[in-house]
């Protein structure tokens, strides 16, 4: 199990790595619309943004990552539920709070937004 765990923390790592410290507030205010982000080759939607007839649907719950060559070797596909979702998000959120601590309120008032909108009670 623990290497699934470590597939999984290194895609979203790169994920985060991918949209960069200049996108990441951009991110989490896409994430409070329901709305996934990225880049051309690393990516993610949320649910809700697919209809059921179209190409990648992963259904009515959740995020998927998509990770295109030539950013890994082989395509994949990552789906989360929105709570694993938010754990790595607020993970994501406190490394770059140590890189841009003048940013401590919009990442925490987004990531409150974030935890309404997905229903998400700790």
């Amino acid at each position: 199990m623990s290497n699934e765990n470590d597939s999984v923390n290194k895609l979203i790592d790169l994920y985060y790595f991918a949209i960069g410290d200049s996108n990441f507030i951009k991110a989490l205010e896409k994430y409070c619309k329901g709305q996934g982000f990225g880049n051309e080759h690393i990516w993610c939607l949320l649910a809700g943004e697919l209809e059921e007839w179209e190409e990648g649907y992963f259904g009515e719950d959740g995020i998927c990552y998509f990770f295109d060559q030539p950013a890994v070797d082989k395509d994949v596909t990552l789906v989360l539920n929105y709570h694993a979702f938010y754990i790595y998000l607020k993970e994501a959120s406190q490394a770059y709070l140590l890189r841009r601590s003048d940013d401590t309120d919009i990442v925490e008032s987004r990531l409150c937004e974030i935890k309404r909108r997905f229903k998400l009670y700790e």
